[in-house]
């Protein structure tokens, strides 16, 4: 299901917070200060929920989708290794995909999953041509 869209009065609300960068009907963006406190909670074993109301955020606004999806979102910017990313830092990953080695190896590993896809299609066809032959 879809993350509930922002009224005006949500947006402004979630741009009072000094942890939100940015807000859209659809996105927040939060600062990687926020993105730090927030793992640093939840290594203290605290709930999103109660982490995202610690910092000053009213997680009915997020809703439940968001709220939730911050622990693992953070949690992939620790295993990056690269520190907490915002939009601030964001230019910053993408200089990965300018050289030359790494793009090749992102392609190829694109590739192969879309080899993966075209053979399960192939079998979902297959399938349904043995069961309309029955």
């Amino acid at each position: 299901m879809a993350n509930k869209k922002f009224t005006e009065e949500d947006m402004n609300h979630l741009r009072a917070s000094p942890y939100v960068l940015d807000v859209s009907p659809s996105i927040v963006h939060f600062s990687a200060k926020f993105k730090e406190l927030f793992w640093n909670l939840i290594q203290a074993r605290k709930e999103p929920r109660d982490i995202v109301i610690e910092l000053g955020i009213d997680p009915d606004i997020l809703g439940v989708n968001r709220v939730n999806g911050l622990k693992g979102m953070i949690r992939n910017e620790v295993r990056a290794g690269k520190g907490f990313r915002d939009l601030k830092t964001y230019g910053s990953y993408l200089k990965d995909y300018t050289d030359p080695d790494a793009k090749i190896k992102f392609l190829e590993q694109k590739l192969a999953y879309k080899d993966q896809e075209i053979e399960f299609l192939k079998k979902i066809v297959s399938l349904g041509q043995e069961s309309s032959e029955s």
